[in-house]
């Protein structure tokens, strides 16, 4: 009777460990990742030298008169003034 309380104590044990570790992991479904970057990488595989960049290209704007003196600073690619 000792050892039969110690093979239930066992077997609770053993369930405990199944349960934790089948719940822990997370399946995941490949079409709901991003594989934007995968794509890239394929893309450009091949070029050393090509790059991509965020870089976009200003919209025009009027060119209206710019009143006070250059200074020697920007912001981001404009040339700043003082007034």
């Amino acid at each position: 009777m000792k050892n039969l309380g110690f093979l239930w104590l066992l077997l609770a044990i053993a369930v405990v460990g199944y349960v934790l570790t089948s719940f822990r992991r997370e399946s995941f479904v490949p079409e709901f990742l991003d594989q934007g970057n995968v794509k890239k990488t394929d893309l450009t595989r091949r070029s050393n030298y090509s790059q991509e960049t965020n870089h976009f290209k200003p919209t025009p704007y009027p060119q209206d008169p710019i009143l006070g003196v250059s200074t020697p600073f920007r912001v981001n690619m404009f040339n700043s003034y003082m007034v």
